[in-house]
């Protein structure tokens, strides 16, 4: 008895009793705190950003065009007869404005009195006007004939020479058939002598070729079509390899869209191509007659041919602009004829 008496003494010491009371103590402190581990794993789920997946922003993914209308190739249009349409672009204030290559013209709309109107010509011959690009409130047209960039004002009226692209590579007589300009200044040549493209600096000193003629990464047959992305990267259409080929803001290669060996490639002869100012890409497929729509990390969205009927339709698409109040401008050389959408997002 007295032993035993002596192990329960042993068990149940008064100075022991304070390191349990501190235990319980420290249990309810942490349950009524909200430190425990039940609620802190609630905690972070219901307050880190990624822990949560994230919502797509609203209004920036493209669903749909909507045909609006067509500016056929009719006597009575003043710019008639269209017999070389080319690359196609709009103004700040909506002003659009195309190329017809074969005769050596540039027409502009007037977004106001919906006027179309003829810009000069330049001295040098022969004149034939390529692409047109606008920076700011002048426009800047590619010469294929001359190998040459013209600046103009919006209202059509020559102003003067801005590059001999002769002289940007005088190794080789440049054939171009396509160009670029980004909000930095810097411009994008599609050269397809060298099956390359030209990245110039904002003084338009050439600052590094891209490309070389083949069909492997970083190689290209035909480059006809260049846009410049918002963050300052660029894609090429790659005509001849059927693919778009993607570069960063330095001009490294990052990745391609298509291919001949790609099973589900929506392209057959890509040509023009432009982005809009969430990075989404639309491209003008000659070879199908199809426009073709990919969102900013160049995945495939929708892809639009013979669903508006006889005059929404197109046959040969051969560039593409974007314009404000979210309009998308096709030119068509088959048809003849500029053809306008709207872009529908979600």
């Amino acid at each position: 008895m007295t032993l035993s008496r002596k192990k329960s003494r042993l068990l149940f010491r008064p100075d022991h009793l304070w390191l349990l009371s501190l235990a319980v103590l420290l249990v309810f402190a942490g349950c009524s705190s909200g430190t425990g581990s039940g609620s802190q794993v609630r905690q972070v789920n219901d307050t880190t950003p990624a822990a949560r997946p994230a919502a797509p922003r609203p209004g920036t993914t493209v669903v749909d065009l909507e045909f609006l209308m067509a500016y056929e190739n009719e006597r009575t249009a003043f710019y008639y007869p269209i017999e070389g349409l080319a690359g196609c672009t709009f103004g700040p204030e909506g002003t659009l404005i195309f190329c017809d290559e074969k005769r050596g013209k540039v027409f502009g709309l007037d977004p106001g009195a919906l006027v179309w109107y003829e810009f000069d010509m330049p001295a040098a011959g022969p004149y034939r006007p390529l692409d047109v690009v606008v920076d700011g409130f002048k426009v800047l047209v590619l010469d294929s004939g001359s190998n040459k960039v013209f600046r103009f004002d919006l209202n059509g009226a020559w102003l003067d020479q801005v590059l001999d692209i002769r002289q940007v590579d005088p190794s080789h007589i440049p054939q171009v058939t396509a160009f670029s300009l980004d909000r930095d200044g810097r411009m994008l040549i599609a050269d397809v002598s060298q099956q390359q493209v030209l990245l110039l600096d904002t003084f338009f000193n050439l600052q590094m070729r891209v490309g070389a003629p083949g069909t492997l990464d970083d190689q290209f047959i035909d480059p006809s079509g260049l846009t410049f992305l918002p963050d300052g990267g660029f894609v090429v259409a790659d005509r001849g390899n059927r693919r778009l080929c993607h570069y960063g803001r330095l001009g490294f290669f990052e990745g391609i869209v298509g291919g001949d060996f790609e099973v589900d490639n929506p392209f057959i002869l890509p040509q023009g191509v432009t982005s809009d100012k969430f990075g989404n890409l639309f491209v003008a497929d000659q070879g199908n007659g199809r426009i073709h729509v990919l969102d900013r990390r160049m995945r495939p969205l929708t892809s639009i041919g013979d669903d508006f009927g006889l005059r929404g339709t197109p046959t040969a698409p051969v560039d593409v602009a974007v314009g404000p109040a979210d309009v998308l401008a096709v030119t068509d050389r088959a048809r003849s004829a500029i053809l306008v959408y709207r872009i529908i997002y979600e």
